[in-house]
């Protein structure tokens, strides 16, 4: 009995520890611009059950390639992303709505719809790692 209830303690421990690194990951997208404007990129990533967080602006110059890492973000599926060089979702895209701060460097956890210096942009759901500006996603 005593052996049982250590073995049962150390899963528990296990598990625990397990959901406490899923719950802390990062998301890595590889962004590369292939349009011949400089492009200004914003994400909006949920962080965990409830909560999402937008964030923007990465600034990408034509031809140019670099990682994004999404900071507290658990899966690419659920990060959605905007740009300002010519956004054209298609049928098959899935869109949501949200709110960006114009021309300033942003990191927001709740919606600011309405609020000054802010305007509502549609992001796209993000289908991989890789996200092509400009070109074939």
């Amino acid at each position: 009995m005593y052996l049982l209830k250590k073995i049962c303690a150390a899963l528990v421990i296990t598990s625990s520890l397990m959901l406490v690194s899923q719950a802390q990951a990062d998301v890595r997208i590889d962004i590369k611009n292939d349009s011949s404007d400089d492009c200004s990129v914003a994400f909006n990533a949920r962080v965990d059950k409830t909560k999402w967080m937008t964030v923007g602006w990465y600034v990408f110059v034509p031809g140019e390639e670099g990682p994004v890492i999404l900071k507290g973000a658990n899966d690419v599926h659920e990060v959605f992303i905007y740009h300002d060089c010519g956004l054209n979702p298609t049928d098959r895209d899935e869109v949501k709505k949200g709110w960006v701060k114009t021309n300033f460097k942003f990191t927001d956890y709740m919606p600011k719809e309405n609020e000054d210096g802010y305007q509502e942009v549609q992001f796209v759901r993000l289908t991989s790692p890789s996200y092509n500006i400009g070109g074939r996603r």
